[in-house]
C-alpha cells in the first residue's frame, strides 16, 4: 500500500526551503508551516528533485513545502480528491508519520531522501516534532 523510493536530497535544499518559510511566515497555531500550493515548478533549484519525483510516480498536480519546529504537528487528514499522493522527506528529526485505514493503524519512520507514495484516501498524520531541529518535507498530489 505504501511504496518507498530513494530520491536523494540535493545539498542545501533544507536551507532553501527554510528561506521560503522565512519569506512567507504564517501562524498555523502549532501545526507547523506550509507553503502555498504550487501547480508548476517555479524554483530552478528544485528542478532535479521535481523531475525525479515525476520519474518515480507520474505527473504532479500540486505540491507544497512543510516545516515543523519543536512540538509542531499535522493532524489526521487524507487527500480524497487525488488517487495518489507522496511525501518527500528532506530532514526527519523527531517523529514518524502515522497511517490508519479502518481499524488498521501503523507508523513509518522515513529517512532523508525517502519518497513515500500512498493512496490519497489513506488517512495520515505527523506527531509533534520532538526534536530541536526543523522537520522538513515536501508533499505532492498527483493527477489522475
Amino acid at each position: 500500500m505504501i511504496l518507498t523510493y530513494s530520491v536523494g536530497i540535493p545539498e542545501g535544499l533544507a536551507e532553501l526551503i527554510a528561506e521560503q518559510r522565512r519569506l512567507n511566515p504564517q501562524d498555523r497555531q502549532g501545526r507547523g508551516w506550509q507553503s502555498v500550493r504550487y501547480h508548476s515548478q517555479p524554483f530552478a533549484w528544485f528542478d532535479s528533485v521535481y523531475q525525479r519525483v515525476e520519474q518515480q510516480v507520474g505527473v504532479v498536480d500540486a505540491w507544497w513545502f512543510n516545516v515543523n519546529e519543536t512540538a509542531e504537528y499535522t493532524n489526521w487528514h487524507a487527500h480524497n480528491n487525488h488517487e495518489t499522493v507522496a511525501v518527500l522527506y528532506v530532514t526527519v528529526p523527531g517523529g514518524p508519520i502515522e497511517f490508519r485505514q479502518g481499524e488498521g493503524y501503523w507508523q513509518e519512520t522515513p529517512n532523508p531522501g525517502d519518497l513515500l507514495v500512498f493512496p490519497g484516501t489513506l488517512e495520515h498524520r505527523v506527531l509533534p516534532n520532538s526534536s530541536n531541529n526543523l522537520r522538513i518535507s515536501i508533499a505532492f498530489n498527483f493527477k489522475r
